[in-house]
């Protein structure tokens, strides 16, 4: 039985076990309810004939395989020390085994820390914070607190809204902003499908209690994790100045698996992230969420790929269901010809097509027509993921 044939067959086996929206969030106390539905007037949108309903969401609600999550886990911090030892010795088909497997445990590694946002992988919460914070670490996305990574995340399912550092201005006018030179090479690493914006918003957010007024109590923090891991690269590359280049080329890989996971799955309202967002009803949030679809004889590779992730209305109506029962829930929530389906090979091409675009011209536009979605001008959203920090910049003087 292949690796991902044995998943599958795990997930389809489990057996059944016998709020006015406030930013300040307990991620354990906020999944643990069915997400509300208001009646907004902000929302005129009604649910697609093709949602089905369920009558009882409890077994999917904090199911917790305990076995399956260990052998994930137990992949994803073995494969990357053994992917550190593939990249640094002097065998090619090594290297190129290491740089996969490297890419493959940061990206799982990173959305198994978005299920510890939302405290899917053990039902104690001490736990989920401890592993959330060592894949944080792995991802390099350790500067910024768990705690507040969790809360900006749940709030975003709760108010469903996007939160920008730079509102009330834009990502872009904050790029317009920079000087030409840095500009241009923005531009030409994003070309080459280098994420230069992401690398950019990581250092920003490294260095930001150093700058800001609202994080000075991260600042020994901060310090302490730049000198360790900038300790352990410089190691690294004097047993092998070869393994960091390879090391960053699969950091590259990665972060562009996460940025098209995440770059087309919304088309929320941005707002900041202390301030009072309007109440969208869950109709609204079904017609801004999209989910990525596979080609039928492609499905399977959801799991290696994206975890599951790509089930993302089902992810949305009921966050508290864990990766494995993903695929299971949105069987029972939609149906094949559901219109929020947008097939990944067309969304492939518009992420190439649009990857200096959407950094100045935005995200585009979805259109629903008589023959389903539209998206010939869908740019995809950039600087939004739920692995960076949504507190303002606010050493930044925006006009």
């Amino acid at each position: 039985m292949g690796f991902e044939s044995g998943f599958v067959n795990i997930q389809h086996n489990l057996k059944k076990p016998k709020t006015m929206f406030k930013l300040k969030i307990d991620p354990a106390k906020t999944q643990t309810g069915t997400i509300p539905v208001t009646n907004s007037p902000l929302s005129s949108y009604s649910f697609d004939r093709n949602v089905k309903k369920i009558a009882d969401l409890k077994f999917y609600r904090h199911h917790h395989n305990i076995w399956l999550n260990a052998i994930v886990l137990g992949y994803i911090i073995g494969g990357y020390l053994l992917s550190l030892f593939l990249i640094t010795n002097n065998i090619w088909w090594s290297n190129l085994l290491g740089v996969v497997l490297l890419a493959h445990t940061l990206t799982w590694s990173a959305f198994f820390a978005h299920e510890f946002f939302h405290n899917n992988i053990f039902s104690n919460s001490l736990l989920n914070i401890v592993f959330g914070e060592i894949t944080l670490f792995l991802t390099g996305s350790c500067y910024q607190r768990f705690k507040d990574l969790a809360r900006h995340h749940i709030a975003h399912h709760v108010h469903r809204a996007d939160f920008s550092p730079f509102h009330p201005f834009s990502m872009s006018d904050f790029l317009r902003s920079l000087p030409k030179p840095v500009q241009k090479l923005i531009v030409s690493l994003e070309w080459l499908c280098i994420p230069a914006v992401n690398l950019l918003f990581r250092w920003m957010i490294a260095l930001a209690p150093f700058l800001s007024q609202n994080r000075q109590d991260e600042r020994r923090r901060n310090a302490g994790l730049l000198i360790l891991r900038g300790s352990l690269f410089l190691l690294l590359a004097i047993y092998s100045p070869k393994a960091v280049i390879l090391y960053f080329l699969s950091y590259v890989i990665f972060l562009n698996v996460i940025q098209f996971s995440e770059c087309f799955h919304h088309t929320y309202s941005a707002f900041h992230i202390e301030s009072k967002v309007p109440k969208y009803s869950q109709e609204y949030d079904e017609a801004h969420t999209y989910s990525l679809a596979l080609p039928k004889y492609w499905s399977w590779l959801s799991l290696p790929i994206f975890l599951n992730n790509n089930y993302h209305n089902a992810h949305h109506r009921l966050m508290s269901c864990p990766w494995y029962l993903l695929p299971r829930l949105n069987d029972e929530l939609y149906l094949k010809q559901y219109s929020q389906w947008i097939p990944v090979p067309k969304l492939l091409k518009n992420y190439f097509h649009y990857r200096v675009y959407r950094l100045f011209q935005g995200q585009g536009n979805v259109e629903k027509t008589a023959q389903g979605l539209e998206i010939d001008q869908f740019a995809g959203a950039s600087g939004m993921s739920f692995m960076l920090l949504r507190k303002p910049f606010d050493w930044l003087h925006l006009s």
